[in-house]
Protein backbone atom coordinates (compact mmCIF):
# COMPACT_ATOMS: atom_id res chain seq x y z
CA UNK A 1 0.00 0.00 0.00
CA UNK A 2 2.82 2.33 0.80
CA UNK A 3 4.29 1.65 -2.66
CA UNK A 4 1.01 2.38 -4.31
CA UNK A 5 0.64 5.63 -2.41
CA UNK A 6 4.14 6.71 -3.44
CA UNK A 7 3.42 6.00 -7.14
CA UNK A 8 -0.13 7.39 -7.17
CA UNK A 9 1.04 10.74 -8.54
CA UNK A 10 2.79 9.16 -11.52
CA UNK A 11 -0.18 6.88 -12.19
CA UNK A 12 -2.57 9.83 -12.22
CA UNK A 13 -0.35 11.73 -14.67
CA UNK A 14 -0.19 8.74 -17.05
CA UNK A 15 -3.97 8.26 -16.81
CA UNK A 16 -4.64 11.93 -17.62
CA UNK A 17 -2.28 11.82 -20.60
CA UNK A 18 -3.99 8.68 -21.92
CA UNK A 19 -7.45 10.21 -21.60
CA UNK A 20 -6.37 13.43 -23.30
CA UNK A 21 -4.80 11.46 -26.15
CA UNK A 22 -8.01 9.52 -26.65
CA UNK A 23 -10.03 12.71 -26.66
CA UNK A 24 -7.70 14.31 -29.24
CA UNK A 25 -7.95 11.21 -31.42
CA UNK A 26 -11.72 11.27 -31.27
CA UNK A 27 -11.87 14.97 -32.09
CA UNK A 28 -9.58 14.49 -35.09
CA UNK A 29 -11.61 11.54 -36.30
CA UNK A 30 -14.93 13.37 -35.88
CA UNK A 31 -14.19 15.77 -38.78
CA UNK A 32 -14.03 14.33 -42.31
CA UNK A 33 -12.57 16.51 -45.09
CA UNK A 34 -14.31 16.37 -48.46
CA UNK A 35 -13.21 18.31 -51.59
CA UNK A 36 -15.40 19.27 -54.53
CA UNK A 37 -15.67 21.69 -57.46
CA UNK A 38 -18.15 24.54 -57.67
CA UNK A 39 -21.10 23.76 -59.96
CA UNK A 40 -20.99 19.96 -59.60
CA UNK A 41 -23.04 17.65 -57.34
CA UNK A 42 -21.36 16.00 -54.34
CA UNK A 43 -22.17 12.95 -52.20
CA UNK A 44 -21.68 13.10 -48.43
CA UNK A 45 -21.78 9.63 -46.84
CA UNK A 46 -22.77 8.49 -43.37
CA UNK A 47 -19.82 6.66 -41.80
CA UNK A 48 -21.81 4.29 -39.58
CA UNK A 49 -21.57 0.55 -40.20
CA UNK A 50 -24.35 -0.47 -37.81
CA UNK A 51 -26.98 -0.63 -40.60
CA UNK A 52 -27.57 0.05 -44.31
CA UNK A 53 -31.03 1.43 -43.73
CA UNK A 54 -32.04 4.02 -41.18
CA UNK A 55 -35.37 5.26 -39.92
CA UNK A 56 -34.42 8.90 -39.27
CA UNK A 57 -31.35 10.74 -40.69
CA UNK A 58 -30.89 14.49 -40.35
CA UNK A 59 -28.30 16.70 -42.13
CA UNK A 60 -27.38 20.18 -40.83
CA UNK A 61 -25.24 22.98 -42.24
CA UNK A 62 -24.05 25.91 -40.11
CA UNK A 63 -26.27 24.77 -37.22
CA UNK A 64 -29.37 24.81 -39.48
CA UNK A 65 -31.31 21.77 -40.71
CA UNK A 66 -30.75 21.42 -44.45
CA UNK A 67 -32.66 18.16 -45.04
CA UNK A 68 -34.16 15.11 -43.33
CA UNK A 69 -34.96 11.53 -44.26
CA UNK A 70 -37.66 9.92 -42.08
CA UNK A 71 -39.51 6.66 -42.68
CA UNK A 72 -38.93 6.71 -46.47
CA UNK A 73 -39.75 10.41 -47.10
CA UNK A 74 -37.29 13.24 -47.83
CA UNK A 75 -37.79 16.83 -46.78
CA UNK A 76 -35.61 19.82 -47.72
CA UNK A 77 -35.52 23.12 -45.87
CA UNK A 78 -34.78 26.69 -46.89
CA UNK A 79 -32.38 27.22 -49.77
CA UNK A 80 -31.62 23.48 -49.96
CA UNK A 81 -35.18 22.42 -50.73
CA UNK A 82 -34.65 21.85 -54.46
CA UNK A 83 -30.92 21.03 -54.36
CA UNK A 84 -30.62 17.96 -52.14
CA UNK A 85 -31.71 14.36 -51.83
CA UNK A 86 -31.20 11.89 -48.95
CA UNK A 87 -31.14 8.13 -49.49
CA UNK A 88 -32.21 5.40 -47.07
CA UNK A 89 -28.56 4.66 -46.14
CA UNK A 90 -28.16 8.28 -45.04
CA UNK A 91 -26.10 9.53 -48.01
CA UNK A 92 -26.68 13.21 -48.91
CA UNK A 93 -26.58 14.30 -52.56
CA UNK A 94 -26.13 18.07 -52.84
CA UNK A 95 -25.76 20.24 -55.95
CA UNK A 96 -23.11 22.87 -55.25
CA UNK A 97 -24.18 26.19 -56.73
CA UNK A 98 -22.87 28.81 -54.30
CA UNK A 99 -19.59 29.53 -52.58
CA UNK A 100 -21.53 29.72 -49.31
CA UNK A 101 -22.11 25.96 -49.59
CA UNK A 102 -18.57 25.61 -48.31
CA UNK A 103 -18.26 24.67 -44.63
CA UNK A 104 -19.18 22.01 -42.08
CA UNK A 105 -22.04 19.53 -42.51
CA UNK A 106 -23.23 17.36 -39.58
CA UNK A 107 -25.36 14.23 -39.74
CA UNK A 108 -27.37 12.60 -36.94
CA UNK A 109 -28.99 9.15 -36.84
CA UNK A 110 -31.99 8.69 -34.58
CA UNK A 111 -34.27 5.73 -33.82
CA UNK A 112 -38.07 5.56 -33.87
CA UNK A 113 -38.24 6.82 -30.30
CA UNK A 114 -36.39 9.98 -31.36
CA UNK A 115 -33.19 9.15 -29.53
CA UNK A 116 -30.00 10.07 -31.45
CA UNK A 117 -27.62 7.14 -31.67
CA UNK A 118 -24.61 8.63 -33.55
CA UNK A 119 -23.41 11.82 -35.30
CA UNK A 120 -20.39 13.14 -37.18
CA UNK A 121 -19.14 16.32 -38.85
CA UNK A 122 -18.00 16.59 -42.51
CA UNK A 123 -15.86 19.53 -43.71
CA UNK A 124 -16.63 20.49 -47.33
CA UNK A 125 -13.89 22.35 -49.27
CA UNK A 126 -14.86 23.97 -52.61
CA UNK A 127 -11.90 24.27 -54.98
CA UNK A 128 -11.14 25.49 -58.51
CA UNK A 129 -9.48 23.14 -60.97
CA UNK A 130 -5.83 23.79 -61.76
CA UNK A 131 -5.03 25.00 -65.29
CA UNK A 132 -2.09 23.74 -67.32
CA UNK A 133 1.15 25.32 -66.05
CA UNK A 134 3.53 27.34 -68.20
CA UNK A 135 7.17 26.27 -68.08
CA UNK A 136 9.80 28.82 -69.15
CA UNK A 137 13.46 27.93 -69.71
CA UNK A 138 15.97 30.68 -70.57
CA UNK A 139 19.70 30.16 -70.96
CA UNK A 140 21.68 32.81 -69.09
CA UNK A 141 24.94 31.26 -70.26
CA UNK A 142 26.19 27.87 -71.34
CA UNK A 143 26.30 26.79 -67.66
CA UNK A 144 23.32 28.62 -66.13
CA UNK A 145 19.59 28.44 -66.81
CA UNK A 146 16.61 30.42 -65.51
CA UNK A 147 13.56 28.23 -64.81
CA UNK A 148 10.04 29.62 -64.30
CA UNK A 149 6.81 27.71 -63.70
CA UNK A 150 3.48 29.49 -63.23
CA UNK A 151 -0.24 28.67 -63.14
CA UNK A 152 -3.12 30.99 -64.02
CA UNK A 153 -6.13 29.21 -62.41
CA UNK A 154 -6.55 27.00 -59.40
CA UNK A 155 -7.01 27.16 -55.61
CA UNK A 156 -5.07 25.43 -52.82
CA UNK A 157 -2.55 24.21 -55.38
CA UNK A 158 1.03 23.02 -55.19
CA UNK A 159 3.76 23.55 -57.81
CA UNK A 160 6.54 21.01 -58.23
CA UNK A 161 9.61 21.18 -60.46
CA UNK A 162 11.66 18.15 -61.49
CA UNK A 163 14.73 17.83 -63.69
CA UNK A 164 18.53 17.65 -63.57
CA UNK A 165 18.55 16.37 -59.98
CA UNK A 166 16.26 19.19 -58.85
CA UNK A 167 13.08 18.75 -56.82
CA UNK A 168 11.40 22.03 -55.90
CA UNK A 169 7.88 22.69 -54.62
CA UNK A 170 5.82 25.78 -53.86
CA UNK A 171 2.32 26.45 -52.53
CA UNK A 172 1.91 29.56 -54.67
CA UNK A 173 1.14 30.15 -58.33
CA UNK A 174 4.71 31.07 -59.36
CA UNK A 175 8.05 29.32 -59.01
CA UNK A 176 11.40 30.73 -60.20
CA UNK A 177 14.81 29.09 -59.89
CA UNK A 178 18.29 29.56 -61.36
CA UNK A 179 20.25 26.36 -61.77
CA UNK A 180 23.87 25.72 -62.65
CA UNK A 181 24.28 23.05 -65.30
CA UNK A 182 26.88 20.32 -64.95
CA UNK A 183 26.42 19.00 -68.49
CA UNK A 184 25.69 20.63 -71.83
CA UNK A 185 23.51 17.93 -73.32
CA UNK A 186 19.70 18.00 -73.60
CA UNK A 187 17.98 18.23 -70.19
CA UNK A 188 14.31 17.58 -69.51
CA UNK A 189 12.36 19.61 -66.97
CA UNK A 190 8.85 18.86 -65.68
CA UNK A 191 6.49 21.29 -63.95
CA UNK A 192 3.51 19.81 -62.11
CA UNK A 193 0.55 21.70 -60.63
CA UNK A 194 -2.26 20.10 -58.66
CA UNK A 195 -4.74 20.24 -55.81
CA UNK A 196 -7.18 17.78 -54.25
CA UNK A 197 -9.51 17.74 -57.29
CA UNK A 198 -7.16 18.13 -60.32
CA UNK A 199 -3.56 17.71 -61.46
CA UNK A 200 -1.72 18.81 -64.65
CA UNK A 201 1.89 18.94 -65.82
CA UNK A 202 4.10 20.18 -68.68
CA UNK A 203 7.63 19.21 -69.77
CA UNK A 204 10.34 20.74 -71.99
CA UNK A 205 13.82 19.92 -73.27
CA UNK A 206 16.64 22.46 -73.33
CA UNK A 207 20.29 22.60 -74.36
CA UNK A 208 22.31 25.71 -73.54
CA UNK A 209 25.45 24.70 -75.43
CA UNK A 210 26.74 27.81 -77.17
CA UNK A 211 23.64 29.65 -75.93
CA UNK A 212 21.72 28.52 -79.00
CA UNK A 213 18.34 29.46 -77.68
CA UNK A 214 19.21 33.12 -77.23
CA UNK A 215 20.88 33.22 -80.63
CA UNK A 216 17.87 31.63 -82.28
CA UNK A 217 15.47 33.99 -80.52
CA UNK A 218 17.55 37.01 -81.52
CA UNK A 219 17.75 35.74 -85.09
CA UNK A 220 14.00 35.24 -85.20
CA UNK A 221 13.40 38.75 -83.87
CA UNK A 222 15.77 40.21 -86.47
CA UNK A 223 14.06 38.30 -89.29
CA UNK A 224 10.64 39.45 -88.11
CA UNK A 225 11.77 43.08 -87.85
CA UNK A 226 13.34 42.92 -91.33
CA UNK A 227 10.17 41.44 -92.80
CA UNK A 228 8.05 44.20 -91.22
CA UNK A 229 10.39 46.91 -92.57
CA UNK A 230 10.34 45.32 -96.04
CA UNK A 231 6.54 45.20 -96.06
CA UNK A 232 6.36 48.88 -95.03
CA UNK A 233 8.82 49.85 -97.82
CA UNK A 234 6.80 47.89 -100.40
CA UNK A 235 3.59 49.59 -99.30
CA UNK A 236 5.22 53.04 -99.57
CA UNK A 237 6.57 52.23 -103.07
CA UNK A 238 3.16 51.01 -104.22
CA UNK A 239 1.50 54.19 -102.97
CA UNK A 240 4.17 56.32 -104.70
CA UNK A 241 3.80 54.44 -108.00
CA UNK A 242 0.01 54.71 -107.91
CA UNK A 243 0.18 58.45 -107.27
CA UNK A 244 2.79 58.96 -110.00
CA UNK A 245 0.72 57.02 -112.52
CA UNK A 246 -2.37 59.02 -111.57
CA UNK A 247 -0.46 62.28 -111.99
CA UNK A 248 0.79 61.18 -115.41
CA UNK A 249 -2.68 60.26 -116.56
CA UNK A 250 -3.97 63.56 -115.29
CA UNK A 251 -1.17 65.46 -117.09
CA UNK A 252 -1.86 63.61 -120.35
CA UNK A 253 -5.55 64.39 -120.06
CA UNK A 254 -4.76 68.07 -119.43
CA UNK A 255 -2.36 68.11 -122.43
CA UNK A 256 -4.99 66.60 -124.73
CA UNK A 257 -7.58 69.08 -123.50
CA UNK A 258 -5.09 71.95 -124.00
CA UNK A 259 -4.20 70.79 -127.51
CA UNK A 260 -7.87 70.48 -128.41
CA UNK A 261 -8.49 73.98 -127.06
CA UNK A 262 -5.54 75.35 -129.06
CA UNK A 263 -6.77 73.64 -132.23
CA UNK A 264 -10.25 75.00 -131.69
CA UNK A 265 -8.86 78.51 -131.02
CA UNK A 266 -6.74 78.37 -134.21
CA UNK A 267 -9.75 77.19 -136.18
CA UNK A 268 -11.81 80.03 -134.77
CA UNK A 269 -9.08 82.55 -135.63
CA UNK A 270 -8.94 81.20 -139.17
CA UNK A 271 -12.70 81.42 -139.45
CA UNK A 272 -12.63 85.00 -138.15
CA UNK A 273 -9.99 86.11 -140.72
CA UNK A 274 -11.36 87.70 -143.97
CA UNK A 275 -11.43 85.54 -147.04
CA UNK A 276 -8.81 86.17 -149.71
CA UNK A 277 -10.35 87.55 -152.95
CA UNK A 278 -10.05 85.50 -156.10
CA UNK A 279 -7.99 87.37 -158.68
CA UNK A 280 -9.82 88.45 -161.80
CA UNK A 281 -8.41 88.75 -165.29
CA UNK A 282 -6.19 91.71 -165.66
CA UNK A 283 -5.68 92.11 -161.86
CA UNK A 284 -2.22 91.57 -160.44
CA UNK A 285 -1.08 90.98 -156.86
CA UNK A 286 2.31 91.51 -155.36
CA UNK A 287 4.38 88.36 -155.01
CA UNK A 288 5.55 87.31 -151.59
CA UNK A 289 9.26 87.72 -151.25
CA UNK A 290 11.31 85.23 -149.31
CA UNK A 291 12.27 86.33 -145.76
CA UNK A 292 15.71 87.75 -145.33
CA UNK A 293 18.19 85.87 -143.11
CA UNK A 294 17.83 86.69 -139.44
CA UNK A 295 20.58 88.60 -137.66
CA UNK A 296 22.80 86.86 -135.18
CA UNK A 297 22.03 89.26 -132.38
CA UNK A 298 19.01 87.98 -130.42
CA UNK A 299 17.72 91.51 -129.76
CA UNK A 300 17.88 92.40 -133.45
CA UNK A 301 16.27 89.09 -134.26
CA UNK A 302 13.43 89.84 -131.85
CA UNK A 303 13.03 93.34 -133.28
CA UNK A 304 13.07 92.02 -136.83
CA UNK A 305 10.64 89.29 -135.98
CA UNK A 306 8.33 91.87 -134.41
CA UNK A 307 8.79 94.09 -137.46
CA UNK A 308 8.09 91.15 -139.77
CA UNK A 309 4.97 90.31 -137.83
CA UNK A 310 3.83 93.91 -138.02
CA UNK A 311 4.63 94.02 -141.77
CA UNK A 312 2.74 90.79 -142.31
CA UNK A 313 -0.19 92.21 -140.36
CA UNK A 314 -0.01 95.41 -142.49
CA UNK A 315 0.23 93.38 -145.71
CA UNK A 316 -2.69 91.27 -144.64
CA UNK A 317 -4.71 94.43 -143.93
CA UNK A 318 -3.63 95.96 -147.27
CA UNK A 319 -4.53 92.74 -149.08
CA UNK A 320 -7.95 92.75 -147.42
CA UNK A 321 -8.46 96.40 -148.38
CA UNK A 322 -7.25 95.69 -151.94
CA UNK A 323 -9.53 92.71 -152.21
CA UNK A 324 -12.44 94.79 -150.99
CA UNK A 325 -11.46 97.58 -153.45
CA UNK A 326 -11.14 95.00 -156.28
CA UNK A 327 -14.56 93.63 -155.47
CA UNK A 328 -15.99 97.15 -155.48
CA UNK A 329 -14.19 97.95 -158.77
CA UNK A 330 -15.49 94.74 -160.35
CA UNK A 331 -18.99 95.58 -159.20
CA UNK A 332 -18.59 99.13 -160.69
CA UNK A 333 -17.20 97.76 -163.94
CA UNK A 334 -20.04 95.28 -164.20
CA UNK A 335 -22.53 98.06 -163.60
CA UNK A 336 -20.84 100.32 -166.19
CA UNK A 337 -20.75 97.43 -168.70
CA UNK A 338 -24.43 96.77 -168.14
CA UNK A 339 -25.26 100.43 -168.60
CA UNK A 340 -23.10 100.59 -171.71
CA UNK A 341 -24.70 97.48 -173.12
CA UNK A 342 -28.14 98.89 -172.46
CA UNK A 343 -27.14 102.19 -174.10
CA UNK A 344 -25.61 100.28 -177.04
CA UNK A 345 -28.77 98.25 -177.48
CA UNK A 346 -30.87 101.41 -177.42
CA UNK A 347 -28.56 103.11 -179.95
CA UNK A 348 -28.57 100.06 -182.18
CA UNK A 349 -32.32 99.91 -182.04
CA UNK A 350 -32.48 103.57 -182.92
CA UNK A 351 -29.95 103.15 -185.71
CA UNK A 352 -31.80 100.07 -187.00
CA UNK A 353 -35.00 102.08 -187.03
CA UNK A 354 -33.34 104.91 -188.84
CA UNK A 355 -31.66 102.53 -191.27
CA UNK A 356 -34.89 100.74 -191.83
CA UNK A 357 -36.52 104.03 -192.70
CA UNK A 358 -33.56 104.99 -194.88
CA UNK A 359 -33.45 101.54 -196.42
CA UNK A 360 -36.86 101.90 -197.65
CA UNK A 361 -35.74 105.06 -199.30
CA UNK A 362 -32.17 103.99 -200.31
CA UNK A 363 -31.19 101.45 -202.95
CA UNK A 364 -29.89 97.94 -202.21
CA UNK A 365 -26.16 98.80 -202.64
CA UNK A 366 -26.31 101.42 -199.96
CA UNK A 367 -28.13 99.01 -197.71
CA UNK A 368 -25.29 96.50 -198.06
CA UNK A 369 -22.70 99.17 -197.16
CA UNK A 370 -24.65 100.16 -194.09
CA UNK A 371 -24.78 96.57 -192.93
CA UNK A 372 -20.97 96.21 -193.30
CA UNK A 373 -20.17 99.39 -191.31
CA UNK A 374 -21.97 98.27 -188.15
CA UNK A 375 -18.76 97.39 -186.18
CA UNK A 376 -18.14 94.73 -183.53
CA UNK A 377 -21.05 93.44 -181.54
CA UNK A 378 -20.69 94.31 -177.84
CA UNK A 379 -20.56 91.37 -175.42
CA UNK A 380 -23.65 90.54 -173.41
CA UNK A 381 -23.82 91.91 -169.86
CA UNK A 382 -22.66 89.63 -167.10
Amino acid sequence: MACIQKCSLQINIVFLLTISGLLLTESSDDVENVYSELGKPIFLHVRDQSSDKYYDVKWMHADKVAGRYKDGSVQGYGDYKDRLNIFENGTLKLKISKTTDNGKYKWEICDQAGKCQSNKTVQLHLLVKVSKPVLGLTCISSTKINITCKVENGTSLTLKLFGNSRNESSNGRYLNKIQTLKKTEDIKYICTAGNNISKTQVSRMINCKGNKSQISNTFKIMILAGAIVLVIILIILMIYCIRRCYQRKRGNAECTIQSELEVSMKFREQMMQPRQPTPSTGQHFEEYSAPKPQPRNPRERGQRVEGGERAQRGEGAQRGERAQGGERAQRGQRGQRGERAQRGERGERAQRGERAQRGDRMPRTEKRELRVDRGPVPPPPR
